[in-house]
């Protein structure tokens, strides 16, 4: 399968090193950003252009790694490109369809994880979910997502988008927690480090046993004492005094 990769951001760059790294057949990249997609294309020794008008146009597979609001434009650009081949995204969020009105052949690749700069993603634990009405599509994505990740699922567009707000409040959340926290130990000049253990226990935990038995803290003890505590110190931080609250009622609410 020849392969052309569009978008060299944080998922399109850790995609565009996969597939490479295990000869899958890529063998063109785009991105805007003339000096990226130059510097990429030169050390896989593989065609690259910052000119969309300018890709391959006979590749077997077309995948958007572009951001969400950024899709169906460079998609309507793309199908003025290619001759035919499939096409498909790398949102959670968004729906297989909106590549629709361009493209006869269409789907979701959509690695549920993570991608930061600097960090190397490992795959072969990334749960790949795949979305493609034509049988031959889902086939391919299907031999794509296995030869790269040991957990491949078929999920359609509604359950994705759940799947996509579950993922957002376990990663883009909890991650925004600790920089509130950090914010909080700076400013009595304590070290974030103190927290790392803490994260890292709580992140292992929930591994082996389901989130509800894994809470522990005065919420979940009903220690409204020690709740009442913290919202007094709280007061002259009220960003933080107000996700405390919230999140406080919300454990309480559940009966966690």
């Amino acid at each position: 399968m020849k392969i052309g990769l569009i978008g060299l951001g944080n998922a399109g760059s850790q995609l565009a090193r996969v597939l490479h790294r295990k000869h899958l057949g890529l063998q063109a990249i785009f991105s805007r950003d003339a000096q990226k997609v130059e510097k990429e294309g030169k050390r896989m020794r593989i065609f690259y252009t910052n000119e969309l008008a300018k890709l391959p146009v006979d590749l077997d597979l077309y995948i958007l790694a572009v951001p969400d609001g950024a899709i169906t434009e460079v998609a309507a650009q793309l199908a003025g490109v290619i001759e035919g081949g499939s096409v498909v995204h790398v949102s959670g969020s968004q729906p297989s369809t909106v590549l629709a009105p361009y493209f006869e052949s269409y789907g979701v690749f959509y690695p549920l994880q993570t991608m930061s700069k600097g960090r190397r993603v490992q795959f072969r634990d990334v749960p790949i979910l795949i979305e493609a009405k034509e049988e031959r599509l889902r086939q391919r994505l299907l031999d794509l997502g296995r030869a790269i990740s040991d957990h491949v699922y078929f999920v359609d567009d509604e359950k994705r988008a759940w799947l996509h707000i579950a993922a957002v409040m376990v990663n883009n959340f909890t991650n925004h927690l600790y920089v509130l926290a950090e914010k909080l130990t700076k400013s009595q000049d304590l070290p974030f480090d103190l927290l790392r253990p803490l994260i890292l226990e709580t992140a292992q935990k929930v591994q082996k046993i389901d989130p509800k038995k894994a809470q522990t803290g005065p919420a979940a003890r009903g220690d409204q004492e020690t709740i009442r505590r913290h919202l007094k110190k709280l007061e002259n931080y009220p960003d933080l005094l107000k996700v405390y609250q919230v999140l406080s009622e919300s454990l309480v609410d559940s009966g966690e």
